[in-house]
């Protein structure tokens, strides 16, 4: 048993954002991307560690952004749909 299977997963991400570079994360994130059933809970996921760095500044969340759409692109998968509706996010509420 890990220490990590304790926390919480918002904790994990949380974390992961404070010791991972935005480039290290994406590459992260690129490498998992297929392990998602549903792709929209993988771009969920995406957009929260964006605005996890985007909590500590602008710049390093536009990298993240920037570094896991080329990834997927070399990996021949969609970008994230950063932006989200207004309707969509009524229908998952």
């Amino acid at each position: 048993m890990n220490l990590s299977d304790n926390l919480a997963p918002a904790r994990r991400l949380q974390i992961a954002v404070q010791v991972k570079s935005p480039a290290g994360l994406a590459r992260l994130f690129a490498a998992f991307c297929g392990q998602f059933y549903d792709r929209s809970d993988f771009n969920g996921l995406a957009r929260r560690a964006r605005d996890l760095y985007a909590a500590e500044s602008q710049e390093r969340a536009v990298a993240f952004c920037r570094q896991l759409d080329r990834r997927l692109y070399d990996r021949y998968r969609e970008p994230v749909a950063w932006e989200v509706a207004a309707s969509s996010r009524e229908g998952a509420a």
